[in-house]
């Protein structure tokens, strides 16, 4: 009689770690092609912009646009002295104390603010790269496992009609095992569309079709005080605080220098030349600016109320994923289990076949099952992996 080959998928369920495809790319790299398609590094160019306009305006001796100031009078059509009048001079907004100071505060803060914000975009795109990857590896693993049923059931069809033409199995064996081969071939034609799918999306972003050299990643532990999105809300808050400083270093008008000469003539007289310099320096504050500052001392307080409630939501965060890991290292364990019952049953089940104490059909369900649980070990496998690179995300871990 004719002996069946028990399915061996050692090699295929450990998914790490090998692939069918290249594998030269690093993380680093594809990371570096992620963050170039990233729409918001277009606008780091703003803050740039910001800060240089700010720190102008610091280093500025004056706090306003420069007047020129020019007036003529002539009383040639009033009356008949011909008097005439010229006043010339030049009008200079002066810094208030403390406002230059606030200025600078201010670029500083913008300055502080693109720093965080590149480290915010490469967190954000490494999340990306990291769903892109395990979106990848999965879809090609299930392929994998996808093609290895087809195999199996066309392994078995073959078998079956050989034992049919020599009279040891009925004919409808070998119609229910054809049966199972064109499911097995129709799940492969799915899984194979979504794989082409996940590779485009992943070719798109990355501009290669290869998954990093070492795909797994190590459990890190990250100071929360670096995490790059709660650095990038705290750089926001310093410029809301500068702000805010610089509403109420200007509550007042700014004082006006004004300098320049008057040149006086008429008949009786001759032409008199004098100069000029005076300050004006306001009193009092205006009402509207005290609003202004009540608006932007409320937008600070909403945003530190940000920071709080974004604190606790990371750690809240961070603890369910550490919580994943210990959950995903649990059910490894319990698949390896399965694995082996499945494998025992199936050979079993092989046995029982062959001496014809069972029908086909209870070999068809061992071989599914014995299938499904080198599949479910395998994703398993990707699923402790995702908890892990999902855990070092969360962490503010970039790659």
């Amino acid at each position: 009689m004719k002996q069946l080959q028990i399915l061996s998928l050692t090699g295929l369920f450990f998914f790490g770690l090998s692939s069918q495809i290249a594998q030269a790319a690093t993380y680093s790299d594809l990371l570096k092609n992620v963050m170039q398609n990233q729409p918001e590094q277009t606008a780091l160019t703003g803050y740039d912009e910001v800060e240089r306009s700010a720190n102008t305006a610091a280093n500025s001796f004056f706090s306003g646009n420069t007047n020129l100031v020019i007036a003529h009078e002539n009383d040639a059509m009033t009356g008949d002295l011909d008097k005439t009048k010229w006043h010339i001079g030049a009008e200079f907004p002066l810094w208030l104390p403390g406002q230059a100071d606030s200025q600078a505060q201010l670029a500083q803060g913008y300055s502080s603010l693109r720093n965080n914000q590149v480290n915010y975009l490469k967190w954000r795109a490494s999340g990306q790269l990291r769903d892109l990857v395990w979106q990848y590896k999965e879809a090609q693993v299930q392929t994998e496992m996808a093609e290895e049923s087809v195999a199996q059931a066309n392994a078995l069809l073959n078998l079956i009609n050989k034992l049919v033409k020599v009279g040891e199995k009925p004919k409808i064996d070998a119609l229910i095992a054809q049966k199972l081969l064109l499911q097995a071939k129709s799940h492969l034609l799915s899984q194979g569309n979504q794989l082409d799918s996940v590779k485009k999306r992943y070719q798109s972003w990355t501009g290669s079709l290869e998954l990093p050299e070492q795909i797994t990643e190590n459990s890190i532990e990250v100071d929360m005080n670096d995490h790059p999105e709660l650095q990038k809300q705290q750089a926001e808050l310093a410029i809301l605080k500068a702000e805010l400083q610089n509403l109420k270093a200007g509550q007042k008008d700014n004082p006006v220098l004004s300098v320049g000469g008057f040149q006086e003539e008429d008949k009786a007289m001759s032409p008199n030349t004098s100069l000029f310099a005076q300050i004006s320096y306001p009193i009092g504050s205006s009402p509207t600016k005290k609003i202004e500052m009540a608006k932007q001392n409320t937008l600070v307080l909403n945003k530190e109320a940000e920071i709080k409630r974004y604190q606790i939501e990371l750690q809240n965060r961070l603890y369910a994923s550490q919580q994943a890991v210990f959950l995903a290292d649990k059910k490894l364990s319990i698949s390896a289990q399965d694995m082996q019952l499945a494998e025992q049953t199936l050979q079993l089940a092989q046995q029982a076949y062959q001496a014809g104490e069972s029908n086909i059909q209870t070999l068809m369900t061992a071989q599914q099952a014995f299938l499904e649980s080198a599949l479910q070990q395998a994703l398993t496998q990707i699923e402790m992996a995702k908890a892990i690179a999902n855990h070092n995300q969360i962490a503010g871990d970039s790659l």
